[in-house]
């Protein structure tokens, strides 16, 4: 690994919204140069120098890098196979690789030839300007081989992120973890907003409305178990109660998820208060089916 003291160069091969957050994140915050951007076009190449602030676009990674590091931000399905073709161009060249799936284990960039690890940022980059103003504190899982996770781990923390690191075997459930906080949250944000707008309430008024409730849920879950911090009509066993917004919820087309997330919240329920006698009825309201 690189000498105390000194930094190594980053090259990106596949750098889209998350690749370019974090090569600038850490060449801003922890002092990593840049080398050599690769994307599937010179033009994307370009664009994401131009938000790096850093780099040199390529058509093709050349394999002059022995004993810098390499990124590579491809999806899941694609980190083998990018990882055979550089290595028969450049095999054994590089000094660590990384990539950042959360469920992909790092053994799959072996075919580098070089000490691999993953690195995932708990963190979601649909808008890059705004997930790299965030990303200080951000948690990182890393997974890998040790050297290249001792590495990393530096760098990380150097640049303000918060570092965790696990076994390969709980990658899969790891991520599904982190797909139900983030992406399913967004899920049920829209069910929400769906049923705000059928009750005539004004939309951004209700947005700001549920937005608010969220973040309350959520900081209340800091320091709660799920169980522990549950509220409304299921916990209080109100049966009556939710027939009537299952019966909303299927007249504006939502019954489907609604009953299963209150199938659900009955079951987490049960785990805080235990059995009640209204829980069968409402077990009845959720599997009854809509006309």
């Amino acid at each position: 690994m690189s000498q105390p003291g000194t930094r190594p160069r980053l090259h990106c091969y596949g750098c889209g919204r998350a690749g370019r957050v974090i090569v600038r994140w850490l060449h801003e915050r922890a002092g990593l140069a840049v080398g050599q951007i690769c994307n599937r076009s010179l033009t994307s190449a370009r664009r994401a120098v131009e938000f790096i602030g850093a780099g040199e676009p390529v058509e093709e990674l050349q394999p002059d890098i022995s004993g810098d590091w390499l990124l590579l931000g491809l999806p899941d399905g694609e980190l083998s196979g990018a990882a055979v073709g550089l290595s028969s161009r450049m095999p054994g060249q590089a000094e660590l690789a990384f990539h950042l799936s959360g469920s992909t284990p790092a053994a799959v960039l072996g075919s580098l030839g070089v000490p691999v690890a993953s690195v995932h940022p708990a963190r979601a980059f649909a808008d890059p300007a705004a997930a790299l103003v965030a990303m200080p504190g951000t948690w990182c899982v890393g997974e890998g081989q040790a050297q290249p996770l001792a590495a990393l781990k530096s760098v990380v923390e150097q640049a303000g992120g918060r570092w965790l690191e696990m076994q390969s075997s709980g990658k899969a459930a790891y991520h599904a973890a982190t797909v139900a906080a983030s992406n399913y949250l967004v899920t049920l944000n829209e069910l929400a907003r769906n049923l705000a707008a059928a009750s005539g309430l004004p939309g951004q008024q209700s947005a700001e409305l549920l937005d608010s409730l969220q973040r309350a849920v959520l900081d209340g879950l800091l320091d709660a178990t799920p169980a522990r911090a549950l509220t409304g009509p299921i916990e209080r066993g109100d049966a009556a109660a939710m027939a009537r917004l299952l019966a909303a919820a299927d007249e504006h087309g939502q019954g489907p998820l609604f009953r299963a997330l209150g199938l659900a919240t009955l079951e987490l329920a049960r785990t805080a208060r235990g059995e009640r006698e209204a829980d069968q009825a409402l077990a009845d309201v959720f599997t009854s089916r809509s006309d």
